[in-house]
């Protein structure tokens, strides 16, 4: 039995009262689903019913809601949480980042860069994803990891004409041209 049968009343066994399925009212006339014309209009206009307090509203059939407003939607992910539905959620988010990116390595990374730097002793680096290269070759840098990358940063920005007090190099090292 369909969801729309489940909803007529039946006298005797013939269908003679009916329950509208969008206004709910019980009616009796030819329209197996509608009381009325307005609320056949309003069942092509996209109605939901909302999963927690259960009022219609008007939402894209396309759309994803399910509550008809912030404090309902609120209420219901709040439910959700407690029926345990997002719990391994996040760890499996960043467990998947860090197969992308043990995929593609940190070279490739999408955000990675490309650095030509100088160092002191007059040797030149070429290098893809700068904090990688950093971390892989700490023994050249004095200072942490990002003592080192906030150096060759605020050499690009003053290069770029973004800063005030203008800086060339950091603890001897150049950067000689890096690519956007």
């Amino acid at each position: 039995m369909s969801v729309l049968q489940s909803r007529q009343i039946t006298r005797g066994g013939a269908m003679d009262e009916k329950i509208c399925i969008v206004c709910g009212k019980t009616y009796r006339g030819r329209n197996k689903y509608f009381c009325s014309t307005t609320c056949a209009g309003l069942s092509k206009q996209g109605y939901k019913i909302c999963a927690v307090c259960g009022k219609p509203f008007k939402d894209s059939p396309s759309n994803l809601n399910v509550c008809c407003s912030p404090d309902c939607s609120k209420k219901h992910r709040s439910s959700l949480h407690q029926q345990g539905v997002y719990e391994e959620s996040i760890p499996k988010m960043r467990q998947g980042f860090r197969d992308k990116v043990d995929t593609i390595g940190p070279e490739n990374f999408w955000t990675a860069k490309g650095w030509v730097i100088c160092s002191p002793s007059g040797e030149t680096y070429e290098c893809r994803n700068l904090k990688n290269f950093i971390r892989e070759h700490s023994e050249l840098f004095d200072g942490t990891v990002k003592q080192a990358y906030d150096g060759f940063q605020k050499i690009k920005a003053s290069e770029q004409g973004k800063r005030k007090r203008p800086t060339h190099s950091w603890k001897g090292w150049t950067l000689k041209s890096w690519s956007d």
